[in-house]
């Protein structure tokens, strides 16, 4: 059990470290990145039958879902905002349903839309670099 808090602790620190400072595009880079790690977890949890941490796996994924789709811009954003606001609902109701049914194989389809997503968002922070 102490492993545990102690292993929680370094994850808390490591996530606080990444977000301080971090810029806007970064925070939300950020987020893509968690989520996937989520996705994949709750889909491991599904095939080992760990119903907690399924559960616990998808609370969080649905969490920064809607956190990603709390956070677009509809004024700036204008159609991308709207399409982007509909593949979150998408990706919502696809996990809700896939946890509910304990089907792993439903979640591939929605990691490799985000993981789409996310490549293009790291894209683009790449050339607001350059």
């Amino acid at each position: 059990m102490k492993y545990q808090n102690a292993l929680r602790a370094y994850q808390q620190a490591e996530q606080n470290f990444l977000v301080d400072g971090a810029d806007p595009h970064r925070l939300v880079q950020i987020l893509f990145d968690e989520l996937l790690v989520m996705l994949d977890r709750t889909g491991l949890a599904m095939e080992a039958g760990d119903l907690a941490l399924r559960s616990t796996a998808s609370s969080k994924a649905l969490s920064i879902i809607y956190v990603l789709s709390s956070s677009l811009d509809f004024e700036k954003g204008g159609e991308i905002a709207v399409s982007l606001a509909q593949v979150y609902d998408w990706a919502r109701r696809k996990l809700i349903a896939a946890a509910r049914e304990n089907a792993p194989d439903e979640l591939v389809e929605v990691r490799k839309t985000i993981a789409e997503i996310a490549e293009a968002w790291t894209v683009i922070g790449a050339a607001k670099a350059a």
